[in-house]
């Protein structure tokens, strides 16, 4: 079993992430560059544990498809301080195990899951 952490690999925020940097607008730097190593940190564990992303991680993180271009397409719940339970944030991510890359393609402040066709639209380019 291999170990990552998060200095390993290529992490790319997508262009077209809109909703995400919509949010990222109400932190400031010291606070989106602690949320940004901590989803590192979180995702590496993830990457460790369950190398070929096909398993859940109780209900933050969730395989629901993969692209046309390899990538394994993950739902991923965040929650932050100060967000409360069902607050924090709904991530797509899409991880291309081989190239050890990661997109986060989306993201929102929703209390509920992403719909499908808004994951499915995150991740049509990728």
């Amino acid at each position: 079993m291999t170990s990552y952490s998060p200095g390993d690999g290529k992490w790319i925020l997508s262009p077209t992430a809109t909703e995400l940097r919509q949010q990222r607008k109400l932190w400031n730097d010291e606070q989106y560059k602690e949320q940004k190593e901590a989803i590192k940190t979180f995702l590496c564990a993830y990457f460790s544990t369950h190398s070929d992303c096909r398993d859940r991680q109780g209900d933050s993180i969730v395989p629901i498809m993969s692209t046309p271009k390899g990538g394994k397409v993950l739902k991923m719940r965040w929650a932050f301080p100060g967000c409360g339970k069902s607050g924090g944030l709904r991530l797509v991510v899409v991880a291309y195990c081989d190239e050890l890359k990661v997109v986060i393609a989306e993201g929102a402040a929703r209390r509920d899951s992403l719909p499908d066709e808004f994951v499915a639209d995150a991740v049509s380019d990728l």
